[in-house]
């Protein structure tokens, strides 16, 4: 049972491993098989699952966030192989001939790669997209600046009157409040992509990017783990999981997923594609943890996935990388392409894991990670 708020949870690493699986495989050629853009979204959820459920631990054992050490533990976790990304990434143009502007590392650097590319940036050649990839972590830097923020704001309001309704009747209302907040959240992301579509239509391609990095059109992603992990961790919401181990509410979230993918209407894809993945994953990735026969928490606790996600940082640098070099030497995804972007990818992303990530997990654990 997924119950304890702390400690280490298996699957969610192999989860990890399915998500940089569909992101890498998608950028080596297998895009039109394999949804890519549902490794990023899968990823996203899983960042808000599991931050929320650390946070709510932290405050319910401190009675408070510790803003300083959660913000510690991330440049911890985050710069150091960033950094040697963007160095390796500075050589890579070189050994290509191509300029990489400063303005590029400096938004890789502090994280606004996403509204850069997405809205003020002219089209470049590929070999100047090298930092593009890190679109992704801009989204997530956003999200973890503010939460923790918003997290201990709707605690703290009326904690006295709360602490006396949770004598009486057992409910945080507090929480109950901040999950309306998230799902109001949700509904907003929705809409703002649904007007940013309308705003730019029929210029499809003026409106697909804005929406797919920005960080106010793909929030939502994130926020449905948030919510996720509030009802199950923070609330202890019974209902929540009585509906998770009901096999229609797993079925609907496969639906969900399935029909992400499979429907190809560009409205939809542009606006609603979103909310059906991160409903889909609100139903499916706790009930995984929940299930009494745990087939598939067992399979994405396999070590092999649960190694593939604990790399999945370092893969996700290091893969674009070594695709623009492959892209500018080979012709694109053919065998000389393979040959050239596994190997080099492999061994990059390990390198990158044990001799930049892991050095750096004592300083985590020493600003409270449970790393």
């Amino acid at each position: 049972m997924a119950t304890p708020k702390t400690g280490y949870i298996p699957y969610i690493d192999g989860a990890r491993g399915i998500a940089i699986g569909f992101v890498v495989l998608s950028h080596a050629g297998l895009g039109k098989i394999i949804p890519g853009k549902f490794g990023v979204t899968l990823f996203f959820f899983l960042s808000g699952y599991l931050i929320t459920r650390l946070l709510l631990a932290e405050i319910q054992e401190r009675g408070r966030i510790d803003f300083g050490s959660f913000y510690l533990r991330r440049l911890f976790r985050l710069y150091p192989a960033l950094l040697v990304m963007i160095g390796c990434s500075v050589i890579a143009t070189k050994i290509m001939q191509y300029p990489l502007p400063m303005t590029d590392i400096w938004a890789s650097l502090f994280y606004y790669t996403n509204y850069y590319i997405g809205w003020f940036r002219t089209p470049v050649e590929d070999a100047g997209r090298v930092l593009d990839i890190l679109w992704s972590l801009s989204v997530e830097e956003h999200f973890y600046l503010a939460f923790p923020l918003l997290l201990q704001f709707f605690i703290q309001s009326g904690e006295k009157k709360q602490n006396n309704e949770m004598e009486k009747t057992g409910t945080n209302k507090n929480l109950v409040s901040f999950a309306w907040f998230l799902l109001a959240l949700c509904i907003a992301s929705l809409a703002i992509r649904w007007f940013t579509y309308e705003q730019f239509y029929p210029a499809v391609e003026d409106s697909a990017g804005r929406i797919y990095f920005s960080t106010h059109t793909r929030l939502d992603s994130i926020i449905w783990g948030c919510l996720a992990a509030v009802l199950l961790f923070g609330m202890e919401s019974k209902r929540y999981q009585d509906y998770l181990l009901k096999p229609w509410v797993f079925g609907l979230g496969i639906l969900l997923l399935v029909l992400s993918v499979g429907i190809r209407n560009e409205a939809f894809r542009q606006t609603l594609l979103y909310s059906f993945q991160g409903m889909g994953l609100f139903l499916l990735i706790p009930a995984i943890g929940l299930f009494r026969n745990p087939w598939i928490k067992n399979i994405l606790s396999h070590r092999a996935m649960i190694f593939v996600g604990k790399i999945s940082y370092s893969l996700y640098l290091f893969h674009w990388i070594v695709a623009k070099l492959g892209n500018h030497y080979f012709v694109e995804w053919s065998w000389q392409w393979q040959l050239f972007f596994w190997p080099i990818t492999l061994a990059l992303s390990l390198g990158s894991y044990y001799f930049v990530e892991q050095p750096f997990v004592g300083l985590r654990k020493k600003y409270g990670s449970k790393a």
